[in-house]
Order: C-alpha cells, then structure tokens, then sequence
C-alpha cells in the first residue's frame, strides 16, 4: 500500500513540474506599454521654471510600465497635439476667453529630439524641453505644452495615458506663479489715483508679487487691489509697479539695492533713500 501511494504521489508531482514548465508565467505580469508622465486628468504641472536669463530645462517624461524591467530597448516618438489643450480650457473656463490657457510661443522654447529610446533595463526617458525669452510671458496668463506619443514611431502605446498637457510655472529668487507670494510693505506715503478725491495715505500692507525676469517682481503700487478679474488687466498696467532688485549692499549684507520702475503707464519717482527708508 505504501509503495502503491508513493508512486501516485510521484506522478502527481511529476504532472504538477509539467504544467508549471509549461505554464507562460509572463502573462500574469502587467503589460509592457508606453505612457506619458501625468497625473489623472493627463496634466503634468510639477515643473517650475527658473526664469534666469540663460534660461531652463523641463522634461516630457515617457514610461515604460511592466511588473519586471525590459531586455529590449524601446523606441518613443513625441508630437505636437492639441486636444488636451482644448478639453483644459472648455472644462476650466467654458466660455471666459479671456482667461483661457495659451500655449507657450515657439520663440519660448526648443524640443532638440522627438525621438528617443527607453534603454534596455530601464523604465523612462525624458525628452528635454530647453526654455528660452521667458521675460517675454506675461506672470498673468497660464502656458502649457500639449504633446502626445507618435503611435508610428512608438511600439506597445498605453491609449489612456498617450498625451499630456504641461502646465507650466515660473519663478525667480523672489517670487512665483505656483502660488501666491506676498510681500510686507510700510511706505512714507502714498497718494491715491482717485482724481476725484485724492487722499494720502500711509499704507502698511501686504502685496501679492509677480516674478517677470531673474531680478524684477510686479506689483501693484500703494493698497490698490485687482478687484474683479474682467478689469483687473487695466488696473495691473495703469496701476502697477516693477521692482528689481540689485546686489547686496556693502554696508548691510542683509540689505539690497533696489530700482522701483512703472510696470506700464504708471508715473514713478523714486525718492533717495532716507532713514528707515533705507534700500
């Protein structure tokens, strides 16, 4: 009886070897495709673009999913596109224009390659986007890139995660358009525009600030607001400062030389420093 039950439990563990040299284990791991980096409604905006005058680097970011890295290397091809960029601005705005994202100009930025390749072993690759006249974008307005996976240059594409739209954020030492950043202020004195009624006042504040190059932030001069959005653009230009700051100052390293300019139609003279007043 025992040698009877020995041989069944040898050929029954014989059977199981087959089945399990047989068995295509590859199949119980996730496919191998290619996607773009995004996040659940295929828009990357964790970039921020420094906006010094030599200018930055961002990156599309292709992946390659799978439960095991590749053996092979695999080939990507990116090109331009615009669905995502329109699906942003009707699902954000619908019907206010005037605040609708717009794409970043061509003088903004180069793309040197649309094609690369994810390597062997490995599970991405990034497509450089060079930045360049970024002083040339207004802080007030969203930029994005919409790019999407060349599907005749691109083996195994992902179909839900085939295109990405980059939001795109700019920053200076000094401010950024990630979010909001505030300044406190004391002036000496400051007259209102109101010609009707002017008054002087002595506002002590604090003032959003706008990064528009490597050294210069705007803001809007004295306690004046933005009020509603529809308006805002006029009362930015008419109303608005640009401050740029400068080197350390030999007497207090703390301290910096700064130039206060009219961001647009403004009238600005700017006083001598003097006492607490000190630049």
């Amino acid at each position: 009886m025992k040698i009877i039950i020995k041989t069944v439990f040898l050929m029954m563990l014989g059977i199981l070897f087959t089945f399990c040299s047989s068995y295509d284990f590859d199949q119980e791991q996730y496919k191998k495709e290619i996607n773009l980096l995004s996040n659940s409604e295929l828009v990357y905006d964790r970039q921020v673009a420094n906006l010094k005058s030599s200018g930055d680097t961002i990156f599309i970011m292709a992946s390659l999913s799978g439960s095991i890295p590749s053996d092979e290397a695999y080939n990507v091809g990116i090109m331009e596109s615009d669905s995502l960029f329109h699906a942003y601005n009707k699902s954000n705005f619908d019907i206010e224009k005037d605040r609708y994202a717009r794409k970043l100009p061509e003088e903004c930025f180069v793309i040197p390659n649309m094609d690369m390749q994810i390597p062997a072993g490995q599970s991405q690759v990034k497509f450089p986007v060079y930045l360049q006249n970024l002083d040339k974008l207004s802080p007030d307005s969203i930029y994005v890139l919409d790019y999407k996976i060349d599907p005749e240059k691109t083996p195994f594409v992902n179909p839900k995660k085939q295109e990405v739209l980059l939001r795109l954020f700019f920053e200076n030492e000094f401010a950024t358009t990630q979010q909001n950043t505030f300044y406190n202020y004391t002036s000496s004195s400051v007259l209102t525009l109101d010609l009707n009624s002017p008054m002087v006042k002595r506002p002590t504040n604090a003032n959003q600030v706008f990064p528009l190059n490597e050294n210069s932030v705007r803001m809007l001069a004295g306690d004046e607001t933005f009020d509603e959005y529809k308006t805002g653009l006029d009362k930015i230009n008419k109303r608005s400062i640009m401050v740029t700051i400068g080197d350390k100052t030999p007497q207090n390293p703390l301290a910096r030389f700064v130039t206060i300019e009219p961001y647009k139609t403004l009238d600005v003279v700017q006083m001598t420093p003097f006492e607490v007043y000190n630049n």
